[in-house]
């Protein structure tokens, strides 16, 4: 179990010499005694460290493996990994539909911890009105849920899509307004 949370957390540092080695050991220990649910990580988090379509295939192995046998705890984050393989492979349309089932499966079995980067994932995908509204949504969500990595991730897409005030029911982080003041200070603006 800790191999399958260990390679969760380098995939999500992109430490891909790490979940390399450790999708490689976890799905190997899987096959040896026989783990099903554990082993499906390693397929998923292995095809994505892969980034190919072979990889692509271990992904939707994986997570098909999974929904057989009904479980979903996750699922939009391993569709999101699935969404983000369709994108490097080229296949915008395959990213945005698996991106939706990853909304609708996190909606379904209330499995939220992933939208807020899911639905920043799935804006690159919308015209620029909806995008925006998007990220201002998945804003709001991450910071509902405590998750200041990800409202950080749809901050910093507000701002490449020219939005640099703060977004709408997400609190800044504190002393935000006096670092503010000193960098103004410090620039003489």
């Amino acid at each position: 179990m800790a191999l399958a949370y260990g390679g969760i957390t380098h995939q999500m540092r992109h430490d891909m010499s790490e979940l390399n080695d450790t999708a490689g050991e976890l799905r190997e220990l899987c096959d040896r005694y026989g783990f099903a649910y554990y082993r499906e990580w390693g397929l998923i988090l292995d095809g994505w460290s892969r980034g190919d379509g072979p990889g692509a295939d271990l992904a939707r192995r994986g997570i098909s493996n999974l929904k057989s046998a009904g479980s979903f705890a996750r699922m939009p984050y391993w569709l999101s990994l699935l969404a983000g393989l369709s994108a490097r492979n080229n296949r915008p349309g395959a990213a945005r539909a698996t991106l939706d089932a990853a909304l609708a499966a996190g909606q379904a079995h209330d499995d939220l911890w992933w939208l807020p980067e899911v639905m920043r994932m799935r804006a690159a995908y919308d015209d620029e009105e909806a995008a925006r509204s998007r990220l201002r949504s998945a804003a709001r969500l991450a910071s509902a849920h405590g998750s200041a990595a990800l409202r950080r991730r749809c901050e910093r897409d507000l701002a490449e899509r020219g939005v640099r005030l703060a977004v709408p029911g997400v609190p800044r982080p504190p002393g935000a307004s006096a670092r503010r003041r000193t960098l103004r200070e410090r620039d003489g603006s």
